[in-house]
């Protein structure tokens, strides 16, 4: 989200009859480097492996115990990964301001999708939990729906920013590129609005719901979120002080900063769900089969799995239960309740 921002003082620091230096004599002054460094190749080519790969093994989890909705993540990973890989072509060229927008793009606005990520399965995990009372005032709808629409409407706003870049009156230029920042700040406050409903959520089921708190397996995937969360968070905080120091602060001229606070986090994020994947904690149960026939009312349903110590119930058709004899259940198929 940089983007806006950099190239809007990169225009009004550029005279128009600057004559770019050597791109590799004295980066942090040059005017015509975006970056005002040059990226290291080392540490990016590190990075877009590791992001490639676990892209492909959360797209492998996602394929084997399926979860639509953090399709999202794999995706968002898997452009960071595209994102990093410009970087080390930036290097190539780091006056290229052409391919410095689009690589910012993909670094930038990628973990969008990894917000997404997390909105949607809290929502999902309120709805498995069917602790929808906890969230009061909020409601399950519009959990996941609401900070969605939040997003989309500060990402909204910084589009508006950027629609200023493309002005040629320095003034325009600056109101843009304030625009753009309110926007991120917009951002950063809803994401840290969620944050404090997660934690008002954990608490008031450990406190007021035994019943819900007793489930299993539903606690370790929560506090995974919740680390990814924290993850994510760092970021958000770090993009703002970078935005806010401007084009020259010295969070933006340091390749350090990005790494460990943008980089890292990130990856530390999205890695967590290959171990915490979803669809292996709250994928629906086996719905029953059902099967109406002309000469029963009743259904017949397949004995299910047992899940927390409790068995399922089998109701056989009139049909069977004539078949073992005077029309009554064998003992077999009662009900055994625990």
């Amino acid at each position: 989200m940089s983007v806006v921002l950099r190239s809007v003082e990169w225009l009004i620091a550029r005279d128009d009859d600057y004559i770019c230096p050597d791109p590799f004599l004295d980066p942090s002054t040059d005017l015509c480097n975006p970056l005002r460094y040059i990226p290291s190749k080392t540490y990016n080519m590190i990075a877009l492996e590791l992001y490639f790969f676990v892209a492909t093994l959360l797209a492998w989890r996602a394929w084997k115990w399926p979860a639509r909705y953090m399709l999202c993540l794999v995706i968002g990973c898997f452009c960071q990964g595209i994102g990093l890989l410009l970087r080390v072509l930036l290097r190539i060229n780091p006056h290229n301001i052409g391919l410095f927008i689009v690589m910012d793009c993909f670094v930038v606005l990628s973990p969008c999708a990894f917000l997404a990520a997390d909105y949607i399965l809290l929502g999902k995990m309120v709805d498995y939990l069917e602790g929808g009372k906890h969230l009061r005032p909020l409601t399950l709808r519009w959990l996941s729906r609401g900070f969605i629409i939040s997003d989309i409407v500060t990402f909204c706003i910084q589009g508006g920013g950027g629609g200023f870049s493309s002005a040629k009156n320095i003034t325009l230029l600056k109101i843009g590129a304030d625009i753009f920042l309110a926007g991120l700040v917009a951002q950063l406050i809803s994401f840290t609005l969620f944050i404090v409903v997660y934690i008002v959520f954990f608490y008031r089921v450990w406190k007021n719901d035994p019943v819900i708190w007793n489930k299993r397996r539903w606690k370790p995937l929560y506090l995974a979120m919740g680390f990814t969360c924290i993850c994510f968070e760092i970021r958000s905080i770090y993009r703002t002080a970078e935005l806010g120091q401007g084009f020259n602060g010295y969070i933006t001229t340091h390749e350090s900063f990005f790494l460990a606070l943008d980089t890292l986090p990130l990856f530390l994020g999205i890695s967590t769900y290959f171990f915490f994947w979803p669809g292996c904690y709250i994928s629906p149960p086996p719905r029953p089969k059902v099967i109406n026939g002309p000469e029963s009312d009743i259904p017949l349903v397949e004995r299910l799995p047992s899940a927390e110590g409790v068995s399922s119930v089998e109701i056989r058709s009139p049909i069977e239960e004539q078949s073992t004899g005077q029309g009554q259940i064998p003992r077999s198929s009662k009900e055994d309740l625990v």
